[in-house]
């Protein structure tokens, strides 16, 4: 008996400690599909919320609302899973609930991969998406997800997400009856707010809506003049390859690579092989320019972060084994800091990460060639 108790309270522990992504996620995907027309990919944007229920062995359920204006809405049920070991979501939409098209065209169920990433109090799941079409099964296309965690929904909330789930009450012999403090002569008393801490109370609010994004606030920068006008103009973009052909003497590294911190986001172990990076606007479009340069080098000059990527190819191999992206904020947009959300695909594989830049520090990603065969021997 003794022993299963303590199994119990392990298994409690186990859990409690678990990351829960029970609750609202909401943000945009973003559909690449090919257009026999034109002969070209063709991109659509739309908002999509999801209401997550996380189960004790981390299985998911809940529901999922796509929607464009009032060319489409749908809402389905879903299923997943949650890995916490990689931190991995896997979301599949089963059943469609509720559904409203204007054209003729057929609704689509999607299978979303994505990973979580939290930075300061932002929590988001980002990654890509398949999907099918309902009645005749074929491929609808796919693209990339971007979802951050809200406290309110768009629609209804779902059940679980009204429920108050009971608190458990805490292991037998851990509670410990602390001593009233005015019976206590060595216990300290409160202290009232003084000229002297007053400062240090929670702020006031005034209601009105902050002008940064939300998690952002220790990335701001304090600026006495208004951000410059934007300029209408075309992203530059320079083949990493193509600057190599003519050997010129070494010159120094550019100042926004010096005189700002470059924060490193993420290292990623890929074997040999083409490597695309595509850069989006994470979220609202709010006229965020950056420059990117690639082990020193600018290959995208001045780019207006979009729906529509920015992006760069390089190859991974043994002699080029090390490639360092580093992401400069021209400016901070409409709403600070300047955030992006990238997408490295390295043969079958897509990784997403998410970037903050600002005046005074730089976000940089490093892909490091490592070939299968090493992976192999190590384990």
């Amino acid at each position: 008996m003794r022993l299963k108790c303590t199994l119990i309270i392990l298994l409690f522990a186990h859990f409690a400690q678990a990351q829960n992504i029970t609750g609202i996620w909401r943000g945009h995907f973003v559909q690449q599909q090919f257009n026999p027309f034109t002969g070209r990919m063709m991109e659509d944007r739309y908002k999509y919320e999801v209401q997550i229920n996380q189960l004790f062995n981390n299985a998911l359920q809940g529901v999922t609302y796509s929607y464009k204006t009032t060319v489409f809405y749908g809402k389905t049920s879903l299923q997943g899973i949650f890995t916490k070991g990689t931190k991995n979501v896997l979301i599949k939409e089963l059943k469609m609930l509720e559904l409203k098209i204007e054209d003729m065209s057929d609704p689509c169920m999607m299978t979303c991969n994505l990973e979580y990433t939290k930075m300061g109090n932002k929590e988001a799941l980002v990654g890509s998406f398949t999907s099918i079409n309902m009645k005749n099964k074929e491929d609808c296309g796919g693209g990339t997800v971007y979802l951050e965690k809200v406290p309110e929904s768009d629609f209804v909330k779902e059940d679980f997400l009204t429920k108050k789930k009971p608190v458990p009450p805490p292991p037998v012999g851990t509670t410990k009856i602390q001593p009233l403090p005015y019976n206590n002569p060595s216990a300290k008393r409160p202290v009232p707010p003084t000229a002297s801490n007053k400062s240090s109370l929670v702020p006031s609010t005034d209601g009105r809506k902050p002008l940064f994004k939300p998690g952002a606030e220790d990335a701001l920068v304090k600026r006495d003049k208004q951000p410059k006008k934007i300029e209408e103009q075309q992203p530059v973009i320079v083949s990493p390859n193509e600057s190599k052909k003519n050997a010129e003497p070494i010159t120094p590294l550019p100042k926004e690579l010096t005189d700002r911190t470059n924060n490193l986001v993420k290292t990623l172990y890929v074997d040999e092989g083409d490597i695309e990076l595509a850069l989006y606007d994470n979220g609202e479009i709010d006229n965020d320019t950056i420059t990117v340069y690639h082990n020193g080098e600018m290959v995208i000059a001045h780019g207006r972060l979009s729906a529509t990527p920015l992006k760069v190819k390089v190859r991974v191999d043994a002699e080029h084994p090390t490639h360092e992206f580093i992401m400069v904020a021209d400016n901070l947009g409409e709403i600070p800091p300047n955030t992006s959300l990238m997408t490295i695909t390295a043969g079958k594989k897509q990784y997403s990460v998410f970037l903050t830049s600002d005046e005074s520090k730089n976000a940089k990603v490093v892909i490091q060639y490592k070939p299968q065969q090493q992976d192999q021997s190590k384990y």
